[in-house]
């Protein structure tokens, strides 16, 4: 067996849903003893070579084992603690359904499920099995698509369109370049970035479609690296577009601490004219995407004092608020005073400039800032809130209207994760059973 074989074996042995430590495959196919040394007797040779096998198979079983079995179904106490849950993201809602990604599908070729309800989360239908790394969903009514990303050497965009709500899906032809993101603003019109490891960062091409994906054009150059790490689910999106009053596009691009925009199809790009309030002036920046509901726009940002407690991130939200599609923000409006918890990851939801969602989470190790979970929402704009307390810890959450949404929550030791449900417009969540229907 070469190196490259075994190598591959290990590797689909273990369960997709594991994160296995970075490279270890090849560090134990490093370790095997391929070549063994001169015969030193007679004798000697073939009792060591016998027990450098032994030991070999001992190492690969001892790796791949647990997650084996676990794979099969077969528990060994001791060794397997049972099936791994499944892992969801959520990814659209819109007026007639809610859609759910069941995210490495256990099995020797892995990939990903899409999940359908539309009576509200109490019956599912498996839509799409798709293969690759779930990146993200937009749905336009009939119209939408999903799309995954093979980040294993390729990177590679599998892209699915749906003409009829989402009960069917047709896959579309792959660009011929590494993607790592992409949005799109209606059922014709999208972009993607193209990098990957392979390709360096920094310089990363921005394309466009106007087809619904049948053709790729380069429009531009993003002007720096995001930050690296996100959250799979709806509205995490590095770039974005809105459409102004008189039908021309403006973009936005989230930087590492600044939000930049574009109003030539991503030619150019220029840091968004926002001012941070005085209370925070010197503070760390942290934007998020601006969510628009025709001009009227909302823009979450985050401050962090830099002289705070290590990892204190967020300690301070401000909404800026524009109403000519982002061309110009408003004062901004404190966040409720006391919102917990306070992380490193905001999740907001915008169903239009009055109608506001905030939650927040601490994904740092050691970070000790983080109270009791929480949601704060506003209905007029943020000049008031509610904070609803002891809430499930959410991760990523969207409405449908005022007063029904849905939200991804991790719980637990291990951060399992599921799909809850509001009717009340957030005070109160109940788990979805996502049970696929017959």
């Amino acid at each position: 067996m070469t190196d490259d074989r075994l190598a591959a074996e290990i590797r689909n042995a273990f369960d997709s849903r594991h994160v296995p430590s970075p490279g270890l495959e090849n560090r134990v196919v490093l370790a095997i003893p391929w070549n063994r040394p001169p015969d030193r007797t007679a004798s000697v040779p073939r009792l060591a070579g016998a027990f450098a096998a032994v030991l070999t198979l001992l190492i690969v079983a001892a790796l791949v084992a647990p997650s084996f079995l676990s794979w099969l179904s077969v528990r060994i106490p001791g060794i397997t603690g049972g099936p791994e849950p499944p892992a969801y993201s959520l990814a659209a809602v819109n007026g007639q359904s809610v859609f759910v990604v069941e995210r490495g599908i256990a099995g020797p070729v892995g990939g990903n499920a899409l999940l359908q309800s539309s009576d509200g989360g109490h019956t599912w239908n498996d839509r799409l099995h798709f293969v690759g790394v779930y990146d993200g969903m937009q749905i336009f009514g009939a119209d939408g698509f999903i799309w995954a990303i093979d980040m294993t050497q390729s990177y590679t965009l599998s892209l699915y369109r749906t003409a009829d709500g989402g009960s069917s899906w047709t896959a579309v032809p792959a660009p011929t370049f590494p993607v790592d993101d992409a949005f799109f603003l209606d059922a014709s019109h999208g972009w993607v970035m193209s990098g990957s490891p392979q390709t360096g960062l920094g310089s990363e091409p921005l394309y466009e479609t106007s087809d619904s994906g049948a053709t790729w054009t380069r429009a531009g150059t993003l002007p720096q690296q995001a930050p690296m790490s996100r959250v799979y689910g709806v509205g995490t999106y590095r770039v974005t577009f809105s459409r102004q009053v008189d039908g021309s596009l403006r973009g936005w691009d989230i930087g590492t601490a600044q939000l930049y925009t574009t109003t030539d199809g991503g030619g150019s790009w220029q840091p968004a004219a926002i001012s941070a309030p005085d209370a925070v002036a010197g503070w760390t920046v942290t934007p998020t995407q601006p969510a628009f509901s025709g001009q009227e726009g909302v823009l979450p940002i985050a401050y962090r004092d830099p002289t705070g407690p290590d990892n204190a991130t967020a300690n301070r939200i401000y909404l800026y608020v524009s109403h000519d599609g982002g061309s110009s923000w408003g004062d901004p409006q404190p966040a409720p005073a006391g919102f917990a918890p306070v992380g490193d990851d905001i999740a907001a939801s915008i169903l239009d400039s009055k109608h506001i969602w905030l939650t927040s989470l601490s994904l740092s190790g050691g970070d000790n800032v983080q109270a009791k979970p929480a949601v704060a929402r506003t209905s007029d704009g943020g000049l008031s809130w509610t904070v609803v307390r002891n809430t499930p810890r959410i991760l990523v959450m969207t409405f449908a209207d005022p007063t029904h949404g849905y939200a991804l929550d991790v719980s637990g030791p291990n951060n399992t994760n599921g799909i809850v449900r509001t009717s009340d417009g957030g005070a109160t969540w109940q788990r979805v059973d996502l049970s696929v229907k017959p």
